[in-house]
C-alpha cells in the first residue's frame, strides 16, 4: 500500500518532528521522517497545505519549509510578539497568522510576500485565534477584547463583530478554540467546560454543550459530528443532530493536548510526547499505533505527502510540438534533431548557390553584349568597359582593365615599393604617360597589324608575361571591327588554337 500522510508535531524542546503513516496488509505503522531544530523557543502552532509547512513560535517568527525538498525555504518576521495562530486559506494561496502583538498578517503563499497586515483588529490587543472559512472569503478571530469579528477576506476589511463579554464574562478573552465545520455552515468555539455552536442562517447559537473537565480541543470530524478532547484525558464524539454522545474512550493518562484527522483516521497527542493512531466511526473509536516522541507536544498537523500528490507530468502530442517550433539556440549553437533534415538543407542550399552563379553569369553576359552594341557610349563613372566580339573558333581574347593609372619605368619595367603609412605605391622613373597605342583609321576605325602587334609586345613586357619561343603566337585582328580605345582601358584580340583567354591586368 502506498504512504498514507505525515504526522507533523510541534514540541516545546523548540522541535518539529515529522511521522509517516504507512499502511502494509492492514498493519499500520509511524516512522520517523525528519526533525528540524530551527526556532529558537518553543513552537505553538503547525500548519501545512499541499507542500507547503509553516510553524510559528514564541520567537517572533513563522519558519516555512517545502516538503517536496525536505528543505527549510525562508523565514516571517513581521510580528513583534509571539505567534499564536497559523493558518492556510484552503487553495494555500495566502498564509494568515495572528500574535500577541495585537495583528494579523497575511501572506502570499509562493513568493511569501506581505500583503495585508491589520495592525489593531481587535483594539491592539492580543489576538487569540483564528478560523479560515472553508471557501477562503471569510474568517473568524477572537482577542483579549472579547469581540469576536468577522472578516471579509475578499475586500481585506472587518464585516461584523459580536461581543462576547456579556454571554462570556472574564472567560471572553480566552478563547484558544473556534472552528468552522466542513460545510461552512456552522461554527464553535469553546471555553473551559462549554461548547457554543453557530448557525450562519440563524446568525447566532444553535446548540450549547457542557462537559465535565476542561475542553483543551475540538474537530469537526462531519458536519454534525465533534471530537473533543478534555483535559483528564478523555476523548468524546457528539452528534449535534440528535445532541447525543455517541462515544467516550480514555485516550491518554494527561490532558490530550491536539488532535487531528484524515477520513477514517484520527491522530491525537498528549503533552507526554505520546502521538496515538486510532481508526473511528460514529460510535467506536479502536487504537491502531501509538509511537513516543520524547518531548512535550505543543501543537500538531496532518500533511500528504508529496509523493501521493499527483501531478500530469505528461505532455499532449499539440504541446510537445509546440514546444519543438519554440526551441532557440544560445550563443549560435546548432540543434539538429534528425540528420535526415540536414542532409536535406545542405543539398538545397547547393542547389541555390549553383542557381545564384547562373544567373550572375547571364547577367554579365546581357551587359557585355549591351556594351558592344553601344560602344559609342562611355560609361566614365563607374569605370569599367567590358567589350565583346564574336569571332573564330581559334580566336583567343585577353582583356585587359586597369583600375588606375600606372607609370612606366626605363630600367626593363622594374618597380620599387615605397611604403608610406602602411601604404604600398608605385614609383616609377618615367613621368610620360603613354597615351593610346593603337591607331585608328579616320575613315574605318580599324586597327593595323601592326600596330595591333606592337601593343601586344609591350603590354606582355610590361606585365611580366614571357612566352616560349617555341610557342610564338599570333595576332591578328579582323578587318572592319570596331574597337574603342579609351584611356584607361584596352582590348587585346590574340589568335590561339580554338580557346578564349580572359585576362585583367592587376594592380602592381
Amino acid at each position: 500500500m502506498p504512504d498514507l500522510f505525515e504526522v507533523i508535531v510541534g514540541t516545546y524542546e523548540q522541535y518539529l518532528l515529522g511521522y509517516k503513516v504507512n499502511n502494509i496488509v492492514n498493519e499500520y505503522k509511524m516512522e520517523k521522517t525528519f526533525a528540524t531544530h530551527s526556532h529558537s523557543s518553543s513552537i505553538r502552532s503547525v500548519a501545512s497545505n499541499k507542500y507547503y509547512l509553516a510553524s510559528g513560535g514564541a520567537d517572533d517568527s513563522v519558519y516555512l519549509y517545502d516538503l517536496r525538498h525536505r528543505v527549510e525555504s525562508g523565514r516571517l518576521i513581521h510580528h513583534n510578539d509571539t505567534i499564536n495562530c497559523i493558518a492556510f486559506t484552503p487553495e494555500a494561496s495566502h498564509l494568515f497568522s495572528c500574535s500577541n502583538d495585537g495583528t494579523i498578517a497575511a501572506v502570499r503563499c509562493g513568493n511569501w510576500q506581505l500583503e495585508k497586515h491589520w495592525q489593531k483588529p481587535h483594539k491592539g490587543l492580543a489576538v487569540n485565534t483564528l478560523a479560515i472559512h472553508p471557501t477562503g472569503k471569510i474568517a473568524l478571530s477572537t482577542g483579549a477584547d472579547g469581540i469576536l469579528r468577522t472578516w471579509n477576506l475578499v475586500k481585506g476589511r472587518q464585516a461584523y463583530a459580536i461581543n462576547l463579554v456579556p454571554r462570556l464574562k472574564l472567560d471572553a478573552k480566552n478563547v484558544n478554540v473556534l472552528k468552522w465545520s466542513p460545510n461552512g455552515e456552522k461554527y464553535l468555539m469553546a471555553v473551559n467546560q462549554k461548547i457554543d455552536v453557530y448557525s450562519v442562517e440563524l446568525a447566532g447559537i444553535d446548540t450549547e454543550i457542557e462537559f465535565d473537565s476542561k475542553i483543551v480541543c475540538v474537530e469537526f470530524l462531519q458536519d454534525d459530528l465533534i471530537a473533543v478532547g478534555l483535559e483528564n484525558g478523555q476523548i468524546k464524539f457528539y452528534d449535534l443532530e440528535k445532541s447525543v454522545q455517541t462515544v467516550e474512550a480514555i485516550a491518554h493518562d494527561i490532558r490530550v493536548k491536539c488532535m487531528a484527522f484524515k477520513k477514517d483516521l484520527l491522530v491525537t497527542a498528549c503533552s507526554s510526547g505520546e502521538i496515538k493512531l486510532w481508526k473511528y466511526s460514529k460510535h467506536k473509536l479502536n487504537m491502531i499505533k501509538k509511537v513516543n516522541c520524547g518531548a512535550r507536544i505543543t501543537c500538531l498537523s496532518l500533511a500528504m505527502l508529496y509523493e501521493n500528490l499527483v501531478f500530469d507530468n505528461k505532455l499532449s502530442k499539440e504541446e510537445q510540438k509546440i514546444q519543438k517550433k519554440e526551441k532557440f539556440s544560445f550563443r549560435q549553437e546548432v540543434i539538429i534533431e534528425n540528420e535526415s533534415d540536414l542532409d536535406e538543407t545542405i543539398t538545397n542550399n547547393n542547389n541555390n548557390n549553383n542557381a545564384s552563379q547562373l544567373l550572375k553569369k547571364k547577367l554579365k553576359k546581357k551587359r557585355s553584349i549591351e556594351e558592344v552594341q553601344n560602344p559609342n557610349i562611355p560609361n566614365r563613372k563607374k569605370n569599367k568597359s567590358i567589350i565583346k566580339k564574336k569571332k573564330a573558333e581559334n580566336d583567343v581574347i585577353f582583356e585587359f582593365t586597369p583600375k588606375k593609372k600606372s607609370k612606366l619605368s626605363n630600367n626593363n619595367d622594374n618597380c620599387n615599393y615605397i611604403d608610406d603609412k602602411n601604404k604600398k605605391k608605385e614609383t616609377f622613373s618615367s613621368k610620360k604617360k603613354k597615351k593610346r597605342l593603337i591607331s585608328l583609321e579616320e575613315n574605318n576605325n580599324v586597327t593595323s597589324k601592326k600596330t595591333n602587334c606592337e601593343l601586344t609586345e609591350k603590354i606582355l613586357k610590361r606585365d611580366n608575361i614571357t612566352f616560349n619561343q617555341s610557342k610564338k603566337k599570333s595576332i591578328k585582328s579582323k578587318e572592319n571591327d570596331e574597337v574603342p580605345v579609351k584611356k584607361r582601358k584596352k582590348e587585346i584580340i590574340i589568335k590561339d588554337n580554338g580557346t578564349n583567354l580572359k585576362k585583367r591586368k592587376k594592380k602592381q
